[in-house]
């Protein structure tokens, strides 16, 4: 049991850190074409990561729910970014990041969960 919740943390924490390098690689380097300033731009894709970084390295169950949310926010993203030609692969790997966070952060909140309740026992 604890193997299978540290795969699932592994992958949670790959896809956040993942997800991190990917936004500044692209958007700071390899991107040839802005439409805001860099800074701004990668400011912007890290905001709704960065308050994720601490709890998912701690292994926080909150934060491993949290994640959830905002893969899929990264993951619609990078269907957006599927439909323009030159990020088209930007967009593949942002959606493979997303979904390594969804499903290891999903994994993770299900395995070590919190507020289960034993069913009632009468008589």
């Amino acid at each position: 049991m604890k193997n299978t919740i540290r795969l699932w943390r592994a992958c949670a924490v790959g896809g956040l850190l993942g997800l991190i390098a990917l936004i500044i690689l692209w958007n700071g380097w390899l991107s040839s074409t802005q439409q805001f300033p860099r800074s701004i731009e990668i400011l912007l894709l890290l905001l709704p990561l960065m308050p994720l970084i601490r709890g998912i390295l701690k292994g926080s169950n909150r934060s491993h729910v949290f994640s959830i949310l905002v893969a899929l926010l990264y993951a619609t993203l990078g269907v957006w970014y599927l439909f323009s030609p030159h990020e088209a692969v930007y967009g593949w790997l942002m959606i493979l990041a997303s979904s390594l966070l969804y499903i290891g952060g999903f994994m993770s909140a299900k395995l070590t969960g919190t507020g289960r309740r034993e069913p009632r026992q009468e008589g």
